[in-house]
């Protein structure tokens, strides 16, 4: 996710250390309601010099890092969890469930639930052989 080195280079040491503790504070705080003009503020830089410098070193504003962090996140409790789609909404920083399904379909490619029904689906491929996979896929006999 790194700018040019050229650019990068560009940067005093003074502005990648603050970009750095963005970064960092973004990372560490993604599941958080994050407003930049604070975060800004609490480095000492302004909000469009901040963007301007984080964009330099990372390649994206610090507004869409964080979108990535969280979707990365949200990604990571759909495959490992049982948490319900509303549940990993909040857990991964997002307030809106259809601002985050809407954002997880722009990034991954697919809707989250989806996304939940492919890894499943990969995890169940070659589970069961040939003869078990038969059986599974008869209709189930009922005894009224």
């Amino acid at each position: 996710m790194l700018a040019s080195s050229r650019e990068s280079r560009a940067l005093s040491p003074h502005a990648r250390a603050r970009v750095e503790e963005v970064r960092a504070y973004l990372e560490a705080n993604m599941t958080r309601d994050v407003d930049m003009v604070s975060v800004a503020r609490q480095v000492a830089l302004s909000p469009f010099y901040l963007t301007r410098i984080f964009k330099v070193q990372y390649g994206v504003p610090p507004y869409r890092y964080l979108i990535r962090l969280r979707i990365d996140h949200a990604t990571e409790l759909l495959r490992d969890s049982a948490l319900t789609v509303t549940q990993i909404c909040h857990r991964a920083g997002f307030n809106s469930l259809s601002h985050f399904i809407t954002t997880f379909h722009r990034h991954v490619g697919m809707s989250p639930t989806q996304f939940r029904r492919m890894v499943d689906w990969q995890r169940d491929v070659g589970r069961y052989g040939p003869r078990t996979e038969a059986v599974l896929k008869q209709p189930r006999r009922h005894d009224f």
